[in-house]
């Protein structure tokens, strides 16, 4: 018998995935327009430039997707301090930006940078989220939804359970 799962997609995530839809849409279609306007053929740069955004694209759909069949998970209670989880997982430099902010350590969610995280261990990612009353929250793992930027670690986080840490 075929196993199937069934996800309902509520307003919120419709909106967000419309949003992402038209931002990510309006990128690639600039993007191609700079690469048919360039009178050189060989410039492919605004081509892979497009493709890397169709891809990002097609990741936001499937991360809304994840979060649409669990879409109130239990926020877990943050266990460490901003101060321990750096000194604990210890979060490399971002040497793509000449400026990045958390001494240095975050990564845009565009560009190079993000690049550079896709280009990461899966389990040395994490993600910046902006929280309810202005609270931000480092979160184990790579999300889309609220975030502000990414963070590379020297060591991974391990288990089962997502970590999340209260940035004061």
């Amino acid at each position: 018998m075929d196993d199937f799962i069934m996800i309902t997609l509520t307003d919120i995530h419709i909106q967000r995935l419309h949003a992402e839809a038209a931002r990510l849409s309006e990128e690639a279609d600039r993007r191609l327009a700079t690469a048919e306007d360039t009178d050189d053929s060989d410039d492919w740069d605004a081509w892979k430039e497009a493709d890397g955004i169709a891809t990002g694209y097609k990741l936001a759909l499937q991360d809304v997707v994840r979060e649409a069949a669990d879409p109130e998970p239990a926020p877990p209670t943050p266990t460490l301090t901003y101060d321990d989880w750096r000194d604990q997982y210890r979060p490399i430099a971002n040497t793509v930006a000449d400026w990045a902010p958390f001494d240095g350590a975050m990564f845009k969610t565009y560009g190079p940078e993000l690049d550079a995280v896709r280009a990461a261990e899966p389990a040395c990612i994490w993600t910046l989220v902006d929280g309810d009353d202005d609270d931000m929250y480092v979160l184990s793992g790579c999300h889309l939804v609220d975030r502000l930027g990414y963070f590379i670690t020297e060591r991974p986080w391990a288990g089962d359970e997502p970590v999340e840490i209260l940035v004061d």
